[in-house]
């Protein structure tokens, strides 16, 4: 009976240990680039599942998907604009800064479209927009998290 009871504490101590290493978040996440990634995984996926029309376990396309990926990057789109004047915003008073993000802001919408461009010419004709569309969606959903950061939001 004693052995038994050792035995169940044993196994109850490792189980709320196991738990709590769950809880905790992995080193990635608790530098700023880790905790941007992190959120922006997050967010990206919550737009994504509110895509998926289908069997489970079937990659989300079609034309609804396309549909739902273009609506999805106009919000988010609207999400990065306020993104960015809230950060330039936050900057007013060093221009300098302004001006830097002005150029990261230029440079970057050049990145993203030179890379989604890359992405759909590679990914072949049936699901080209699909790619493009996608990379559209995620790289938005990247800036905006990222900039939101720069101000503490």
């Amino acid at each position: 009976m004693l052995r038994t009871a050792a035995l169940v504490i044993t196994i109850a101590t490792a189980q709320l240990q196991s738990a709590a290493a769950e809880e905790m978040p992995p080193p990635s996440q608790l530098t700023s680039r880790g905790a941007i990634a992190w959120q922006a995984t997050e967010d990206y996926k919550a737009a994504i599942d509110s895509c998926y029309i289908g069997k489970p376990g079937a990659a989300p396309q079609g034309p609804h998907f396309r549909a739902c990926l273009k609506r999805l990057i106009r919000r988010e789109a609207a999400s990065l604009e306020a993104a960015y004047s809230a950060t330039m915003s936050s900057l007013q008073s060093m221009p300098s800064q302004t001006e830097r993000l002005r150029q990261s802001q230029r440079s970057w919408l050049q990145f993203q479209t030179a890379n989604c461009e890359f992405a759909k010419a590679i990914s072949g004709n049936e699901n080209a927009d699909e790619s493009y569309h996608d990379c559209v969606l995620r790289s938005t959903i990247d800036r905006r998290v990222e900039l939101r950061s720069l101000v503490g939001d």
